[in-house]
């Protein structure tokens, strides 16, 4: 397995227990929505920062975008109140969703261009993130504990479809 892929594993699995994490909390007594999402955003684009940093050589930089992605939605988050409001959580989930969107159609693009396959499974991918993305909006007008459970489950089927790339890639290289 060549580093990048390792890297890439690595970071899906990270992301595939922070979603599971999120989703036990509501079990914890541990129901600020704010405090979660704000936790979880941050985790997340740290953790593509560093990915990034890590895979440095191959001239992909979806992992600062993804970073860039988070700090905008954090910035948006201090304007708006998602305690009071769910429409407000659903906004800023929806262009998180937007913006993640537009940085994984560039790194499809990325493969298309550089003539690899895995830019075919990366717009199935892209596709089931975006309905998931859409479904998870459209589900988060309930109690503090289920907006919880909800981007958790969120998080972890976004930590899976991370995890398709680097798994299809080992697949292929292994052949």
């Amino acid at each position: 397995m060549d580093r990048r892929t390792l890297v890439e594993f690595i970071t899906s699995c990270i992301l595939i227990i922070c979603g599971g994490v999120i989703t036990i909390l509501p079990i914890l007594n541990i129901e600020d929505i704010k405090i979660v999402f704000i936790t979880i955003l941050i985790i997340y684009g740290v953790i593509h920062l560093v990915k990034n940093l890590l895979i440095m050589k191959t001239k992909e930089y979806s992992g600062i975008k993804t970073f860039i992605a988070s700090v905008i939605t954090l910035i948006i988050m201090l304007f708006l109140d998602v305690t009071d409001s769910p429409w407000n959580l659903a906004l800023i989930l929806f262009i998180w969703v937007i913006l993640m969107s537009l940085i994984k159609l560039k790194e499809s693009d990325y493969y298309h261009d550089n003539k690899n396959k895995l830019w075919k499974l990366n717009i199935i991918n892209l596709v089931i993130f975006i309905i998931v993305g859409i479904l998870t909006t459209i589900n988060l007008y309930y109690t503090g504990d289920i907006q919880i459970l909800v981007i958790g489950f969120f998080f972890l089927i976004n930590g899976i479809l991370e995890l398709m790339d680097p798994l299809v890639a080992y697949i292929i290289e292994k052949k």
